[in-house]
Parts: structure tokens; C-alpha cells; sequence
């Protein structure tokens, strides 16, 4: 199924991808019907002058009969189906290999937060003018926040060689005590079709030393790359390689830390 909207949503703006398409429906629709349903009436009309009550009753059965047909013809291929797109993990080939079952730092990934303009089923992408479009039938397989948290966790057991991942809330934290948590706060992560794609994001990592959790590092990357064509497919591949940029870097520090 796919559903074209058009229209102003608060302070979005729906995609208009198919109002072209829809005009040049209307005006065909119309010609048609003024071509061909008005001179059949009329001439039902003239045939069916003798018997004025069937006359009617036929003209009236016939044309909405008509108006039927032609709206089932007309309408018929113009809709696309909604399409899906979830973001990937960072390739298997571009990390080291994985460390043994039950080996490894002991991470908490979470909470995630996504701003509330990107937190919706419908992708959204942003113009140079900083105007928001909201894509009606191009939408996220699950809610952003629980697909760029669980992107996320794969890409830092990847990088830091751990299968020993926890995504908040925490249920077994009293089994497996953490040793570090990483907290996010997503700013932006959106792009323009053709264009680029951004991602801004103010990330925390806190160390659990005992019964002890501090801060230790508290940065706010900004990640851009260029876009090599208009497609959503380019779009949500590139805004999977940001999430890997922000990963390694979360990698790294984590890294650092704990040869302190």
C-alpha cells in the first residue's frame, strides 16, 4: 500500500512526492467524465423520453455505474507500496575477530534518546533551509530509538571485542556487574535526499569502579557524509555508517580507559 498525504502537519511538512501525479490524475478524471459520462447521459435521456420514471431510473443505475468504473480504472498503478529500512550494523570484515563466549568488557549501551521529530514510524529529512519533511511512505522497520540502540550495542561488541552487552534498563546488572555505560542523547540524524546525511549526537561514557560510578568523558561529535544519489537506500546506508563513525569513536575512548 502506499499513501501519498500532502499538507501542513504543525510545523512539518508532509511529502508532496506524488501531488503532480495526483493533478494530472484530476484533470484526466475530469476530462473523461466530461467527455464521455455527461454525453451518455444525455443520451440515455433522449432515448428513454417515452418511459420518463425507467428513463430516469436507467440513467441514474447507469451513471453511477460509470463514475464506479472510471474511478477503479483510474486509480489503478497509481499508488506505491510503503516501503521499510532498518540501519545495519558495521561489517564483520572491518573489525578484529570477536573475543570468546563470556569474554570481555562487561557493557551497559542506554538510555538512547531521539529527539521527538525523528522518534516517529515515517523517515524524516531536512532541506538547506532547515525545513523538515516527513516521508509518508518511507518509514523505519522499528522505532528509531530501539533500532539505533540495538545498531549501536553491535557495533561496540564488534569494535571492542566483547559479548558481554547489556541494553538499558539493565535487568541482570545484579548478576554481571557493569564496567562502563555509554548513555546518548541524539541531537540530529537526518539528511537530505542527494545530498548529505548528519548525525550530532552527545554521548556519555560513566566507569564503575565497586560499588562507584563516576563520569568519566562527555563529548558531542558531529559526523556529515555525502550522498551519491536521491535514493532512500543510499540514504539509510550512509546514516548506518554514521552510527559506525560514532562507534568507533565510543570504542576508542572506552578503550583508553581502561588501560588507565
Amino acid at each position: 500500500m502506499r499513501c501519498h498525504n500532502a499538507g501542513k502537519v504543525g510545523a512539518y511538512r508532509t511529502e508532496v512526492q506524488c501531488h503532480s501525479e495526483r493533478s494530472e490524475e484530476s484533470m484526466n478524471t475530469s476530462k473523461t467524465r466530461r467527455f464521455f459520462v455527461v454525453p451518455l447521459t444525455a443520451v440515455l435521456l433522449r432515448m428513454t423520453c417515452k418511459d420518463r420514471f425507467s428513463g430516469w431510473t436507467l440513467a441514474c443505475f447507469l451513471l453511477i455505474a460509470c463514475f464506479v468504473l472510471l474511478g477503479g480504472c483510474l486509480g489503478k498503478g497509481t499508488q506505491k507500496p510503503t516501503e521499510f529500512y532498518l540501519l545495519q550494523p558495521v561489517s564483520s570484515s572491518a573489525v578484529s575477530p570477536g573475543a570468546a563466549v563470556g569474554e570481555g568488557l562487561i557493557l551497559g549501551i542506554g538510555p538512547v534518546r531521539v529527539r521527538d521529530y525523528l522518534n516517529r514510524p515515517q523517515i524524516v529529512t531536512r532541506t538547506r533551509t532547515n525545513e523538515i519533511v516527513i516521508h509518508d511512505f518511507h518509514y523505519w522497520g522499528e522505532p528509531l530509538s530501539t533500532n539505533f540502540t540495538a545498531i549501536l550495542a553491535q557495533n561496540l561488541s564488534a569494535l571492542l571485542s566483547t559479548d558481554r552487552i547489556f541494553i538499558f534498563p539493565y535487568k541482570s546488572k545484579e548478576k554481571m556487574p557493569l564496567q562502563y555505560q555509554v548513555a546518548v542523547d541524539v541531537i540530529r540524524f537526518d539528511g537530505e535526499p542527494g545530498v548529505e546525511a548528519a548525525l550530532l549526537a552527545q554521548y556519555y561514557i560513566l566507569e564503575f569502579k565497586g560499588n562507584e560510578k563516576r563520569q568519566t568523558l562527555a563529548k558531542q561529535p558531529s559526523f556529515r557524509k555525502t550522498l551519491s544519489d536521491e535514493s532512500f537506500e543510499t540514504l539509510v546506508a550512509v546514516m548506518s555508517e554514521l552510527v559506525a563513525d560514532l562507534s568507533r569513536q565510543i570504542a576508542g575512548e572506552i578503550k583508553a580507559a581502561s588501560v588507565k
